[in-house]
């Protein structure tokens, strides 16, 4: 569709080019909201100074070569709009680059720089044509992922892990070429920095089966510098199925916490993670324990967990929204019983240990862990938990201070002064509360407060 700005960039001699992600989702029916441009024939100056009637203008990147574009009529939308470039790689990691920004190059140098084919191609928005000169539309209908170039990886390591989480997205197949090249230089993802791999790995979290990326991983090399811990669960035997290990085990949770409609919040980030780490600590706890005579893990829980810190805050999760405290109890409560039988106080007391705003994730990462088991159909007993815990929560009892109908100011008003006391009468308070909710009521909590010792 064309706009106004379109017209007073092509008015001015300059040639305007939908690129990147939104035309390799246009070809395979995939909806797209962000687009990015390119433009040719017209400098980043003169570019900034025809957009600026038309919405707010940013200019970013090396040399000001991409700006950053709000036009009026969508300001919510930030279209990234570039000139032609060409770059060399002079440092490791993706990290630095030689970059020359040339209006007069044209759409096919800059799209020769590209890492895949699929991501190679223009929609050129004054014919309405394709323009594809590394035969990425081809790439697409085989359903194939292949590097522009051979040095692709080498120049920009980040693209051995892009490749992970286009081929599980999209359902795509990794030429052998590229596989090749991948296998030679998976090393080379140590280089890159924290933020970029867990930007690729939040894009990988969205494939409706993302074990597939680890199952590429493991495949070219990738997951023993990416994942070492994930690593070190392939070939540890479990009494699940039979030739099963716990890496397999983790796949299958993985994708259950992904997309099982059975869920509550099915793909939430924090549940992911804890899905991927659950399991991480049964190498190190694995025993034969003759007594049951049978392979254990015990505590495998609480030795997860500290992997699991470990290495979310080495991978820097929280750029993606992440809470690492939030996952690693995850991952430290997703062995609690479900089959025996709980009173209403427990199940009280158990969504105060876990937490009102965390309970449903960890009865989401449990029901995930049986889907991955030796019994995926037994999750009965889940379910009666989870139902009993909604029920629970609809009666909204207190579960912590702030829920009791009284406050620290109404404790000094009948003579308890602040200080260690006052907080320790509140706990007091609370676990009676717990105990039988109907207590919490402003006038029978604090005749209880007046029974306790100042």
């Amino acid at each position: 569709m064309s706009t106004a700005w379109h017209a007073v960039i092509q008015s001015a001699g300059g040639r305007l080019y939908e690129v990147g992600g939104s035309v390799r989702d246009r070809l395979l029916g995939c909806p797209h909201k962000d687009r990015d441009y390119l433009v040719t024939g017209i400098a980043i100056d003169r570019l900034g100074a025809l957009l600026k009637p038309y919405g707010k203008v940013a200019f970013v990147g090396k040399s000001f070569g991409v700006l950053k574009f709000s036009p009026h009529q969508s300001p919510d939308v930030t279209h990234d709009i570039a000139i032609p470039r060409s770059e060399i790689s002079t440092g490791i990691g993706h990290r630095d680059f030689n970059v020359t920004y040339d209006p007069s190059l044209p759409v096919e140098a800059d799209l020769g720089r590209r890492d895949f084919t699929i991501n190679a191609m223009a929609w050129d928005l004054a014919t309405q044509t394709l323009v594809d000169p590394c035969e990425g539309r081809h790439d697409l209908d085989l359903r194939r992922l292949r590097v522009v170039f051979p040095a692709a990886f080498e120049e920009d390591p980040l693209r051995l892990l892009r490749a992970i989480q286009f081929a599980a997205r999209f359902d795509l197949i990794i030429d052998e070429p590229t596989r090749q090249l991948m296998q030679k230089h998976s090393a080379l993802i140590g280089s890159v920095s924290a933020e970029r791999l867990s930007e690729e790995l939040r894009k990988l979290f969205l494939a409706d089966r993302p074990s597939r990326g680890f199952l590429l991983m493991a495949e070219v090399g990738l997951l023993s510098h990416c994942f070492p811990e994930l690593e070190g669960c392939r070939g540890v035997v479990q009494d699940k199925l039979e030739g099963d290990d716990v890496f397999q085990h983790t796949m299958r949770v993985f994708d259950a916490a992904r997309a099982d409609p059975a869920l509550t919040s099915p793909g939430e980030i924090h549940l992911l993670f804890a899905a991927l780490y659950h399991d991480v600590g049964k190498p190190k706890t694995k025993r034969f324990d003759p007594a049951v005579n049978r392979i254990t893990f015990y505590g495998h829980q609480l030795v997860s967990k500290r992997i699991c810190l470990r290495r979310l805050r080495e991978l820097k999760v929280e750029t993606i929204g992440v809470d690492i405290n939030r996952v690693a109890k995850l991952v430290e409560l997703h062995m609690f019983e479900t089959k025996a039988h709980y009173t209403d106080k427990a199940i009280r007391r158990f969504i105060q240990k876990v937490g009102p705003d965390l309970i449903m994730t960890l009865l989401d990462l449990r029901f995930a862990d049986n889907r991955g088991g030796k019994y995926p159909g037994g999750v009965k007993g889940v379910l009666r938990l989870r139902q009993r815990i909604r029920e629970e929560l609809d009666r909204k009892p207190p579960f912590g201070p702030k829920d009791l109908a009284v406050n620290g100011h109404d404790l000094m008003a009948i003579g308890f002064p602040a200080g260690p006391r006052m907080g320790e009468i509140i706990k007091q308070l609370v676990e009676l509360c717990l105990d039988d909710p109907a207590l919490n009521d402003k006038s029978r909590l604090l005749d209880l407060a007046k029974q306790m010792s100042p």
